[in-house]
């Protein structure tokens, strides 16, 4: 009786051990091979799980295309088995077996896979206008911008990469990193570092 006592203890003591074992391996970020498709939904992404494949390819518009249309710097489109390309609008984002690319303004590629993945967004966005001499009339000047990302591989929130945001949402989840960063005169230089830093130092599970 003392026995099965013992191995019923131990049972239940190693049932969370395996849970949380299981749920780091379900994750993206533990996957051996990225799986080729296109992730309909973040949760998609988020298991390595696309849930459609074909013959998936990125196009590039044209810089006029992003300039005059606003449109987003390149587009994914299917290929089907007669050359015809059609365009997808409904998906999460892709994977072409080697990278990762969320949607988001166009195709961007994951620059850092952990926790936090990191991502560049490329806009066109207007600044200022210019006086036509000929005929007095004021132009719009559009230019391109680049900015930072990063989603949360557990819940899917997605945050511009600021200061701000690495103090208020990212950071307090590692008390000792938040001090370093908090004392630190050359963080506004150093964001991506501390992205780095805190995927090294943390490793997300499924809830």
């Amino acid at each position: 009786m003392k026995q099965l006592l013992c191995f019923w203890s131990f049972l239940m003591m190693a049932i969370p051990v395996i849970a949380q074992n299981r749920n780091q391996a379900d994750l993206i970020t533990n996957a051996r091979t990225l799986k080729k498709g296109l992730y309909k939904s973040f949760e998609e992404f988020q298991t390595n799980s696309p849930s459609e494949e074909g013959d998936l390819i990125i196009k590039n518009r044209s810089a006029a295309a992003q300039i005059y249309l606003l449109a987003s710097r390149n587009e994914l489109v299917i290929r089907d088995a007669g050359g015809q390309e059609h365009k997808i609008k409904n998906y999460w984002g892709f994977c072409d077996g080697q990278y990762i690319y969320i949607k988001d303004n166009g195709l961007n590629k994951i620059q850092e896979l952990g926790y936090y993945c990191m991502y560049e967004l490329h806009v066109m966005q207007p600044s200022r206008g210019i006086v036509n001499q000929a005929d007095m009339t004021v132009n719009s000047i559009n230019t391109p911008v680049q900015l930072k990302k990063v989603v949360n591989i557990v819940t899917g929130q997605i945050l511009e990469l600021s200061a701000y945001n690495l103090k208020k949402y990212i950071l307090p989840q590692d008390s000792s990193l938040l001090d370093e960063f908090r004392v630190d005169k050359e963080k506004k230089d150093q964001l991506e570092y501390y992205i780095y830093r805190f995927n090294q130092r943390n490793k997300p599970t499924l809830k």
